[in-house]
């Protein structure tokens, strides 16, 4: 909520209409529904700028890593596995779960 409120801030009286989460494939957010997800948003934006507003989430890939072939891949689900030997894979540091993608304001 903080960076959606500081992003807001440069919007001036704009009023916000949906925040748009990019969320990586291997974070476990995209496990849960998207019903839970826009729950336990709306309980997060109580008293902010950001009550009542939608919540979209854009599932993004992600780099991850096979322990057993020592190999590097890109994932779409949090399920995959490697492409090489159809081992487990690990997400890869650096790389952030979630990220503010965009805020949509009604001017």
């Amino acid at each position: 909520m903080k960076t959606v409120e500081a992003g807001l801030s440069e919007e001036g009286d704009a009023k916000l209409s949906v925040v748009r989460l990019k969320v990586s494939a291997l974070s476990h957010l995209l496990t849960q529904d998207h019903a839970t997800l826009q729950a336990t948003f709306q309980l997060a934006a109580r008293g902010t700028k950001a009550e009542g507003v939608r919540l979209e989430v854009i599932p993004v890939p992600a780099d991850a890593w096979c322990p057993e072939c020592k190999s590097g891949m890109t994932v779409t689900e949090l399920n995959d596995t490697c492409s090489a030997c159809e081992g487990s894979v690990i997400a890869t540091s650096g790389q952030p779960e979630v990220v503010l993608h965009e805020l949509v304001v009604q001017g």
